[in-house]
């Protein structure tokens, strides 16, 4: 017998370029640290009747039965993490960013299931440092005295995720009023696409296709299959015309534009422009063609 459905508010916080805790405080001290922040974000969801689901890695993942405590937990959570973890005048200061989606979900063994737990997984990777980015479903569901300031960001769409997912940012700042700017129109004059070739194959990043994944397993939409690879290697948006690539690797990011010096991201994010290649994983070699399994050709017009 399948189980019941039930709609569920979920949100994902996670911690910001926490490789450079470990790099600046050895293992066993950034564990202690990591740990600690997971605990101050798990408090802050108990605050506001949220559920600690589970913690992956460097990120804590929560549900809540309101859509406004969600929100209110998400920005309790970033005021947390606002003062430096010391007294000392080089105390470390970290920075988290959270994702938030509301929809269906089955409940087993104390964990929750389902499509809507998946957007929200991919949500909070669309976040920058201190942000907090929610999903359509999110801004329908909010109570009509809900006092926040919202922005709209982009329509996205994501693998085995179907139909486009649209982004707004719930500004955390001291504004009172509530303001939803859709900017869709105003890039549709001003769009610019990215155009990737890699081999024989091409990709168009564009208003249709906001943002594509590349890795070594096969749920990216490149797929290079070497060691040097990551799991998820990096993450190419189209942020409303604007062309970013996102390092998510171990062994980084290299961006050869044809007019300039070249460029290298790890754990980091870069803009695009003009053409050039990106190699994944390693330096490109000075006879090197344009192209190739681990080498993409790109053109931003």
């Amino acid at each position: 017998m399948s189980k019941p459905y039930r709609l569920m508010n979920i949100l994902f916080a996670d911690i910001t370029r926490s490789s450079s805790i470990y790099e600046r405080l050895g293992d066993r001290a950034a564990q202690d640290v990591i740990g600690s922040i997971l605990a101050n974000l798990s408090e802050k969801a108990a605050k506001f009747d949220g559920r600690v689901i589970k913690t992956i890695g460097d990120a804590v993942m929560c549900c809540f039965e309101s859509t406004d405590s969600a929100v209110d937990a998400g920005k309790a959570m970033l005021q947390a993490m606002s003062r430096p973890m010391g007294d000392s005048p080089d105390a470390l200061t970290v920075n988290i960013h959270i994702g938030i989606h509301v929809g269906p979900v089955v409940e087993e063994n104390e964990d929750i299931f389902g499509d809507a737990v998946n957007v929200a997984a991919r949500v909070v990777d669309y976040a920058n440092p201190r942000q907090i980015v929610v999903t359509r479903e999110v801004i329908d569901n909010l109570s009509e005295n809900a006092n926040h300031s919202i922005k709209y960001l982009a329509s996205v769409t994501a693998k085995n995720i179907s139909g486009e997912i649209e982004l707004f940012e719930i500004v955390f700042d001291s504004q009172k009023l509530t303001t939803v700017l859709d900017t869709r129109k105003l890039a549709e004059g001003l769009y610019t696409s990215l155009y990737l070739t890699r081999n024989e194959d091409s990709i168009v990043v564009d208003q249709t296709r906001h943002s594509i994944s590349v890795g070594r397993e096969e749920h990216n939409d490149i797929v290079i299959n070497y060691s040097w690879i990551s799991r998820t290697h990096a993450r190419i948006d189209n942020r409303n015309g604007s062309i970013m690539v996102t390092d998510k690797s171990t062994n980084g990011t290299f961006i050869y534009p044809s007019n300039a010096e070249p460029i290298f991201v790890n754990k980091g994010e870069q803009s695009l422009a003009g053409a050039g290649v990106i190699v994944f994983g390693r330096e490109k070699k000075d006879d090197e063609p344009e192209a190739g399994d681990d080498v993409v050709a790109y053109v931003v017009k």
